[in-house]
């Protein structure tokens, strides 16, 4: 995929990021770390963040207060949009993606 195409995207729409790849925004993997990062892009678990709340101290990679309740959110849409949008139990949540955020 070309830089700038939007990629598949299934999380609902919100104030908390964006579900579209603007000009400045990254990608983030709803679900990351290597067991989880392609399985999330190809499920569409995907969001586009400003690079402070993706990068900074208060972003999703962060250890400040905010990223880690943004991250704690950003996996509970996550796991209950994926469970409505494909139809799966928790049990297979949990197959998938390792942990029941809800």
């Amino acid at each position: 995929m070309k830089r700038g195409e939007n990629e598949k995207c299934i999380m609902p729409e919100s104030g908390l990021y964006f579900t579209k790849r603007y000009a400045g925004l990254e990608r983030h993997e709803v679900f990351f770390g290597r067991n989880y990062r392609d399985k999330s892009i190809e499920d569409g678990l995907v969001v586009f963040l400003e690079p402070e709340r993706h990068r900074g101290y208060n972003g999703v990679h962060g250890s400040g207060e905010q990223g880690i309740a943004l991250n704690k959110r950003l996996k509970e849409i996550g796991q209950k949009t994926a469970m409505d949008y494909y139809g799966w139990t928790v049990e297979q949540f949990i197959e998938r993606y390792g942990y029941n955020y809800l």
